[in-house]
């Protein structure tokens, strides 16, 4: 018999060769039970323990939890489109509108007919709560039976993983690999959202579409220059770093970068002349500070002279900022900004009037009054970086004709493989934590324990405004995690088992095992990445 200690301190007993499920069924929720860890390791529900020890539960509401579920309904549909059609091509290509954008490569071509039949066939696997099978083989075999399938992508990716063992699922005569566990069977997933969205199909767990066409034309502006470079998923950029090209690469992602800015500039100056204020948000670590330099540098060439602001000097005094219902400061609230005094001294910036701006002093939480004096001249424009750039509560406050709205973001098209997509959100972590440690001489579990708030505040203040921007810009770089991989690993590595961020440093250590190693010298001081390795010519501290 074999004993373990779940986190509420309740020991719990189960019969040898038996599986963790019987554990999961005396739990009373035990249908949001998806995983389980034990011993600081998660293991799926089909797991056989050999020994006993800690045992925590992964329920449904968490972060880890609302992975495995998407990830299984993502093999569902891909499942589902098999059974239709063996012969056709699923690409899970980004995300769109909380969910992702995936397209179906079939002849005749794709339709809306075909997304109510792959719906049709979703729900049947689900309500005859079809099996999903794990087996762990030695990966040299799984690399073969996929090559001798054509699945060439999938093949590379697992040459490139340093690991013996590889799971091979399967669901309804479909197989296939995944980053990350499944659920035990399709009947898990009670709720998903399935629409036609030209040229491909809508994906979601979420019931509400929120059409986003400007992310979704960037995404697939940058989709289709991954083909154009060879470069669409991580196998691809593996070939291309062991055959010396990183230089290369570094060279296409820094002229596409220059071309963008170029452009972005030109529109600024040629069909917005009466800017006078140019307003910039974007999620932790897409790389703010870095482009708003870049962008001055661009406006300088065609005659605009810039300065730039923080709207963090406008918060508001501590003791004045909005609370969260546990009581602690909502820092991450519009209205912890002082939102009048900055309406009244852009307003004084309009007229031409000189206007002596505030500083927030961060070490004794009181706003300030700086000695910095602007005064906007008539070609001149005032640059303004923070997260709430694209609320209404700050944009709605210029006159519509002086105000230029840009959104940025890492919307990188790279995924592991045709069916494994990399969040965006797993990108801008994997930054930050080596930029804390860089900056603020933080340990990685620092940065992950501060993400979750992160996160929140992007869900709640930044992400609903995206689309309201009039220029989204992709700072992302198709290398950059083979050369942060060298930098994060060692923070990663750091993390101990019984660290309650241990689960999410194991998960991004996993993640950056398919990365070839990518040499940081080759990216300029003044690329974008440079921000994050700690290189920059530009002051970006």
């Amino acid at each position: 018999m074999l004993e373990f200690i779940e986190t509420d301190g309740t020991c719990a007993r189960l019969a040898e060769k038996t599986g963790i499920i019987e554990l999961v069924k005396r739990q009373a929720d035990y249908e949001q039970i998806y995983a389980v860890v034990i011993n600081g390791k998660l293991h799926d529900l089909n797991y056989v323990p050999r020994q006993g020890g800690t045992l925590a539960y992964i329920r449904s509401d968490s972060k880890i939890g609302k992975m495995i579920y998407e990830r299984t309904l993502s093999f569902v549909f891909i499942a589902a489109v098999h059974a239709l059609d063996p012969k056709a091509h699923v690409n899970m290509e980004h995300t769109l509108s909380s969910g992702q954008y995936c397209e179906v490569e079939r002849k005749p071509f794709f339709t809306p007919h075909d997304v109510s039949q792959i719906e049709a066939k979703m729900h049947e696997i689900i309500k005859a709560k079809a099996k999903i099978t794990r087996r762990v083989m030695d990966t040299a075999t799984v690399i073969d039976h996929f090559r001798s399938h054509g699945m060439m992508n999938k093949a590379a990716l697992l040459e490139c993983r340093k690991s013996k063992k590889s799971s091979l699922y399967e669901l309804c005569g479909c197989e296939d690999y995944f980053y990350g566990l499944l659920l035990p069977n399709a009947g898990y997933i009670s709720r998903f959202s399935l629409r036609y969205y030209a040229p491909g199909v809508w994906l979601s767990a979420q019931p509400q579409f929120i059409n986003q066409k400007k992310m979704f034309a960037v995404f697939q502006e940058y989709e289709r220059w991954g083909k154009a470079i060879g470069v669409s998923n991580v196998a691809q950029l593996n070939q291309k770093i062991s055959a010396g090209k990183m230089d290369e690469l570094v060279l296409m992602c820094e002229t596409m970068m220059e071309k963008q800015l170029t452009k972005l500039a030109a529109e600024i100056v040629e069909q917005h002349a009466t800017t006078k204020f140019i307003l910039i948000a974007g999620p932790s670590s897409a790389g703010k500070t870095t482009f708003s330099k870049r962008l001055a540098i661009h406006l300088k060439i065609l005659g605009v002279e810039s300065e730039a602001i923080s709207m963090d000097d406008f918060y508001k005094n501590r003791e004045d900022t909005p609370k969260l219902p546990d009581g602690s400061y909502d820092f991450e609230s519009v209205h912890a900004i002082n939102l009048e005094l900055l309406e009244q001294m852009m307003n004084q910036l309009t007229q031409g009037l000189p206007v002596k701006l505030p500083h927030f002093n961060f070490k004794t939480g009181k706003s300030e009054m700086s000695d910095r004096i602007v005064c906007l001249k008539e070609k001149q424009v005032l640059i303004i970086e923070g997260i709430h750039g694209l609320n209404p509560y700050i944009s709605d406050a210029f006159a519509k004709d002086a105000v230029f709205k840009i959104y940025i973001n890492a919307l990188t098209h790279l995924n592991l493989d045709e069916h494994n997509r990399i969040p965006t959100s797993d990108y801008r972590l994997i930054r930050r934590i080596t930029r804390d440690h860089q900056t603020r001489g933080w340990s990685a579990a620092d940065t992950i324990s501060f993400w979750a708030n992160v996160r929140t505040g992007e869900d709640r203040n930044i992400y609903p405004y995206q689309e309201s921007a009039d220029y989204i810009f992709n700072t992302s770089m198709v290398y950059e995690l083979a050369v942060l991989k060298k930098l994060a690993l060692p923070l990663l590595n750091a993390i101990k088992k019984d660290s309650e961020h241990f689960l999410e440093a194991n998960r991004l250590k996993k993640l950056l095992a398919y990365f070839a190693d990518g040499a940081s010298d080759a990216i300029p001081r003044y690329s974008i990445l440079a921000e994050f390795v700690g290189n920059s010519i530009l002051d970006v501290s």
